[in-house]
């Protein structure tokens, strides 16, 4: 189960920025690499509020084995088309479309799996297993992908992150029995849900969840500040490559570079969860979440452009610092003002809402540097963290 995990984890870490860099390199064009991005993540978040329906009624660990399975045939396919010399930005957008759908299932399926293979005493060191693997995953997946790219190349990568998906299927496929699967809980295994359930009852759930957000004002103004500031950090998955290229003129080592800035950042967002956590109160999540925003803001401009790699790399490590104090202001207030008996369906949309931003931001952010202007972009992706600030200071009411 661990193996598997990881493997899907590292696998679908890495190819987001292989992607960028593989159309970056194949194409000549940012603008391809943002759209690619966006059809990378667009589609999942569009169809994530039915992918926990989608587990509930055919079980976690054979939607799981299935999506890692059909992930692999997609990524392997694009690089087996392109490797013919036939893929173009058409053919790559309905193969990463295609591949996003069905990601949300590994996605929430992962995390319902561990609690089903362990006791119910070892429930939380096996919880606190699996967060701490994502979080080391999180920052090893763009050192492997931007050194495997320098490398090997486009096409090997993608075969590798292929090779990945298709060890995590393999690995759950081999998957018996367990503490709640002997006794059939919590459709493991596969066991299916009670079928006096009708279908339309997980379709309504979803539903009531959408709206709940919708009349939730905390909700509603979270939704609103954490999608603009998405926009923003899908516009840096752009910039950053074309950035590093401006000053690496060498593209195996721009590669690298890219990757080592990445995992900087992941290593400054956890950096800055951990003293979010241990600073922020109930009553001051808005006022942090606010002010993590404006300093964001300033880290992109004028720190990360003010003309340097040095730079670049201090403006996004202060940039990843106050990324993580505001993802745990964020988690901390809308755990504290939902409805217990609404968190999980609210959870779930919420969560797909809150970052609808990330493919705007891509396609947006390729748009701008297209032409070779990392400093422009960098100054529209500080407005909007700015923007995404007046949000949480204006839509989010003190108390609620």
């Amino acid at each position: 189960m661990l193996l598997a995990a990881c493997l899907s984890r590292l696998a679908h870490g890495m190819l987001l920025f292989v992607v960028v860099l593989f159309a970056i390199a194949e194409f000549g064009s940012a603008e391809v690499a943002g759209l690619s991005g966006a059809f990378l993540t667009l589609p999942g978040f569009l169809v994530s509020p039915l992918a926990g329906a989608v587990l509930d009624r055919f079980g976690a660990l054979r939607a799981v084995a299935l999506d890692t399975a059909f992930s692999a045939l997609l990524v392997g396919g694009i690089a087996v088309i392109s490797f013919l010399g036939g893929l173009t930005p058409a053919v790559l957008y309905v193969m990463l479309a295609l591949f996003s759908i069905t990601s949300p299932l590994t996605d929430g399926g992962i995390r319902t799996l561990f609690p089903q293979f362990v006791p119910d005493a070892a429930y939380d060191r096996a919880n606190a297993l699996d967060l701490s693997t994502y979080s080391v995953i999180e920052v090893g997946a763009p050192l492997v992908a931007g050194a495997l790219f320098a490398v090997s190349g486009a096409d090997p990568a993608l075969f590798t992150v292929a090779a990945m998906y298709g060890l995590a299927a393999l690995s759950l496929a081999l998957l018996r029995g367990g503490a709640r699967a002997a006794s059939g809980r919590d459709g493991a295994q596969g066991v299916p849900p009670d079928p006096a359930e009708p279908r339309q009852h997980l379709l309504r759930s979803a539903w009531e969840g959408i709206t709940y957000l919708l009349r939730n004002p905390t909700l509603r103004g979270l939704a609103a500040s954490y999608s603009v500031f998405q926009v923003a950090y899908g516009m840096l998955v752009i910039i950053v490559p074309v950035a590093v290229a401006a000053h690496v003129a060498d593209e195996a080592s721009s590669s690298r570079y890219v990757g080592v800035i990445w995992a900087v950042l992941g290593l400054a967002g956890g950096t800055g969860a951990l003293l979010a956590g241990k600073y922020v109160r109930s009553g001051l999540e808005r006022r942090f979440m606010a002010g993590a925003l404006v300093l964001a803001a300033l880290a992109l401009y004028p720190v990360s452009a003010l003309g340097s790699l040095v730079a670049l790399g201090t403006g996004l490590a202060l940039f990843g610092v106050m990324e993580g104090t505001v993802n745990v202001s964020l988690m901390s207030l809308r755990l504290r003002r939902t409805e217990p008996a609404r968190l999980g369906r609210v959870m779930t949309v919420s969560i797909s809402v809150n970052l609808i931003g990330f493919p705007v931001g891509t396609s947006l952010g390729g748009f701008l540097v297209d032409g070779g202007a990392p400093a422009t972009a960098l100054a529209v992706a500080a407005g909007l963290a700015l923007a995404a600030a007046a949000c949480a200071r204006l839509l989010v009411p003190e108390e609620g």
